[in-house]
This record gives C-alpha cells, sequence and structure tokens, in this order.
C-alpha cells in the first residue's frame, strides 16, 4: 500500500534538464514556422515544420529514455508492489 504522506511530501524529483531544453526548442521552431507561414514563405514555413517534428521526435524520446532512468531513484514506497 502506498502512503499518502509519502505521495505528498515534497521531494527533489530528478528531472532530465534536456526535456525542457527540447520542449523549448520545439516551441521556437514551431513559432518560427507560423511566422514564415504567416508572411507567406512557404518553402520556409514546410521546412520549420519538418525542423519541429524532428524535434518533438527527439524530445519524446529523451523522456522515454530518462524515465527508465530516473525511475530507479524512486523511494521504495512509491514503487509499485509485486
Amino acid at each position: 500500500m502506498i502512503d499518502t504522506e509519502d505521495m505528498f511530501a515534497p521531494s527533489a524529483k530528478k528531472r532530465n534538464p534536456l526535456v525542457l531544453v527540447g520542449a523549448l526548442a520545439t516551441a521556437g521552431v514551431l513559432v518560427s514556422g507560423l511566422v514564415a507561414f504567416k508572411h507567406g514563405a512557404q518553402q520556409r514555413s514546410q521546412a520549420m515544420m519538418r525542423a519541429r517534428v524532428i524535434f518533438q521526435g527527439v524530445t519524446v524520446a529523451l523522456m522515454v529514455g530518462s524515465s527508465g532512468v530516473y525511475a530507479n531513484w524512486l523511494p521504495a514506497s512509491m514503487k509499485s508492489e509485486e
């Protein structure tokens, strides 16, 4: 059984800072592509949207990859009992 005090207690969660960087990069490329689309630069807009897909894929891969690594640092009370 999971103790609710452990669940809601403030803890120092370890997070991958590269995921935040990837999310910000994805948002930046998206905004750049939308601005290019608004100004009628179809080629640049298309290139930015393709770059956005790449950045988004890398960010998701970082999230999935780091979830396995950081899961090992969970407190024993937070891990599911098998």
